[in-house]
């Protein structure tokens, strides 16, 4: 934990070099300051991790060198020193003062939520995707393409700060740094209704002015099961959620006394690289970036502010462009259909499952089908909050303000918002997964936030009396505590029931880490055992094989700078072994790629899996792989000829 507020501060600091000077002596810190600066300050991070992988030297010094470059810009952006005692009591008494009650509820909340984060890596695309390629990228000391590894050319702006943690020898702090997105989320949606200056009356501190949405709001976000299954793991959906939140909140609260343009610049453009399909978001942040600027700046500042925006969304594509002549990675042309200058003949793409149904019925009933059923193909999640059911709500309004503009026009920044909030929905419509749905939720529930402040200030000041405060007030804690309920599904019962009992095991000390890598992760001790076997043969350099069941071992292996393969696209792909077992000759698969290790579970869910193994076991027998075991019962090990195998392998002798 410790960790991951060294992070935070680091960042928050790293932040201060795109605010103007004259800015910072002009008015104390907010709320909204802490979370954008904070989030800004990550992006211009991961854009130096960047560089610094680009340059192959994402190492220990290359990391040293960026930190003191860092305080060089300061020297000369600033006119401060790094290393001064009047620097960093300046930094943590902007850092402290910013703080609401709010805030800190949310905080102390999130402190609890933290504790699942200590739990090593077993979960699915962590281990088998976001990891592997960050520790792989560690141990290179560079950014390189491994064509063995999923999605690669892919865009992968986030998993860097992976990377510089297990550069520095940090690596089981991973799920803090996500756990700190999801903290920094969670703010960024108060940040949207928390006041900038006292509507009441002048004097009036802003820890007095907590009301019952700032409160209650964010915890539609924070108490869902969906963001709580992915706050603690290494998924980058919670962090995409952020960087999505953050240039809207910027744009939101831009003004000529509140000047966010740099940090919506770089958090944007950062957003833009962390995954593929973020990159389609790129005409709405030069939009928000117009809507933050169009009356403050003037022509060419704004032009070069756009410019800057769309060249540092692009590295990853410039990239793939001058190694790969195709700017595009293979999953995006497989998804299309086009061809693919380094894949041949993928099978499909991993999307192939995960459209979503076009009908104009089912797309309406979406939320509702999600709130009720959120296990089903569409969602395939454990639940969700109620605030779900407003997912048009923000459509909705903007057609009011259509039709009935002339008895209430909104201010600009709240159609702006509306719009966010309508415009980010759009893709979820077309691949409804419900981790997709934490991309945009922040920004559902801070368009909820706004309009509950808005009506409940309006009724104050049209009635205004203590009983209609009350009222009011209690009305609104109502609707909030009615939108963080739940999906009453039996999975969201269990999952709460799941997370909470580990959460209290964990502060019971009751959990031992290493027996729930043994539970949770299938193959973890086979993974063990074959690391050490390839070492003691001195065989690093061979390959490892990794059947579907067993896919999550990719991290162990990579992390042991052993390379594995196993995947349904790219040079590896699974259906060329499938048809090479099938035409009783899998020998020229295992040959090309130099396999000296399988590992498999014998039994598996799928029918058809009997026909596949017992020909493939056959066949690896029949070229001089012998088959081994561990204390794990379904999962099978074979190791070619050459490789004498390490005391933990029991072999099998039937």
């Amino acid at each position: 934990m410790a960790m991951a507020h060294l992070l935070w501060l680091y960042f928050f600091t790293t932040g201060h070099l795109l605010r103007r000077k004259a800015l910072e002596q002009s008015r104390s810190f907010l709320i909204t300051d802490l979370v954008i600066t904070s989030v800004a300050g990550m992006a211009v991070a991961g854009f130096c991790l960047l560089l610094l992988g680009f340059t192959h030297l994402l190492n220990r010094p290359g990391i040293l060198l960026a930190l003191v470059f860092e305080g060089l810009l300061f020297l000369w952006l600033k006119g401060e020193n790094w290393l001064s005692y009047s620097f960093w009591q300046k930094i943590c008494r902007r850092f402290v003062g910013a703080w609401t009650v709010p805030a800190l509820f949310i905080y102390l909340l999130f402190l609890i939520l933290a504790v699942p984060a200590v739990l090593p890596p077993t979960f699915s695309d962590s281990v088998s995707y976001h990891l592997a390629y960050a520790v792989d990228w560690a141990n290179a000391g560079r950014i390189y393409v491994d064509p063995f590894l999923r999605f690669p050319y892919y865009a992968n702006n986030f998993l860097l700060f992976y990377s510089a943690l297990f550069v520095l020898k940090l690596g089981s702090y991973c799920h803090f740094l996500n756990w700190l997105c999801g903290l920094l989320t969670c703010l960024g949606v108060l940040a949207f209704f928390t006041p900038v200056e006292n509507p009441f009356r002048e004097g009036t501190s802003t820890w007095k002015l907590s009301r019952p949405q700032h409160f209650l709001i964010p915890l539609c976000v924070a108490l869902s099961p969906v963001f709580l299954r992915y706050l603690n793991v290494a998924y980058i959906d919670v962090p995409i959620g952020l960087f999505l939140l953050i240039p809207i909140l910027c744009a939101y609260r831009s003004s000529s006394g509140q000047p966010f343009e740099r940090e919506l610049v770089v958090s944007a453009a950062f957003c833009g690289g962390m995954k593929l399909t973020l990159i389609g978001h790129l005409p709405f942040f030069v939009g928000s970036l117009l809507f933050a600027t169009a009356r403050r700046l003037p022509r060419r500042q704004i032009a070069v502010l756009c410019l800057l925006l769309v060249s540092l969304s692009l590295p990853w594509y410039l990239r793939n462009l001058f190694e790969a002549h195709d700017p595009t990675p293979p999953v995006f042309n497989l998804l299309f259909k086009h061809p693919d200058p380094i894949f041949k003949d993928d099978p499909f793409p991993y999307t192939a499952d995960t459209m979503t149904e076009r009908k104009p019925a089912h797309l309406l009933l979406l939320p509702f089908l999600f709130f009720t059923y959120p296990q089903s193909e569409n969602f395939r999640e454990w639940g969700i909050t109620a605030m779900i059911l407003l997912l048009y709500a923000p459509i909705l309004f903007l057609l009011a303000q259509v039709f009935w503009r002339n008895r209430w026009h909104a201010p600009p920044r709240l159609i702006y918002l509306s719009l966010a909030a309508a415009y980010l929905t759009l893709p979820w419509l077309f691949s409804s997964l419900g981790r997709y749905a934490l991309h945009w939720y922040p920004v559902l529930a801070a368009w909820v936030g706004v309009m509950v402040s808005d009506i409940c200030a309006r009724a104050e000041t049209l009635w205004s009396s203590r009983l209609t405060t009350s009222i009011t007030r209690t009305a609104t804690a109502i609707f909030c505590i009615a939108l963080i309920l739940p999906s009453p599904a039996r999975s969201s019962k269990r999952f709460y029931r799941d997370y909470y009992g580990i959460t209290r095991s964990l502060l019971g000390s009751d959990t031992n880490l290493k027996d729930y890598l043994k539970k949770d992760l299938s193959g973890y001790l086979a993974s063990q055992a074959v690391i050490a076997t390839l070492v003691s043969n001195q065989k690093t350099n061979t390959k490892v094989l990794l059947l579907p069941g067993v896919v999550g071992l990719t991290f162990y292996f990579r992390k042991a700078n052993m390379i594995t393969l196993g995947d349904y696209t790219g040079p590896a792909g699974y259906m060329e072994l499938w048809t090479g077992v099938e035409q009783g000759n899998c020998l020229p698969y295992l040959t090309r790629l130099d396999v000296s290790v399988v590992i498999v579970q014998p039994h598996h869910e799928e029918a058809w899996w009997p026909r596949f193994y017992d020909p493939f076991r056959s066949q690896l027998k029949e070229y001089g792989f012998s088959e081994y075991r561990t204390d794990e019962r379904n999962v099978a090990i074979f190791l070619r000829g050459d490789i004498h195998p390490n005391r933990k392998l029991i072999p099998v002798t039937r």
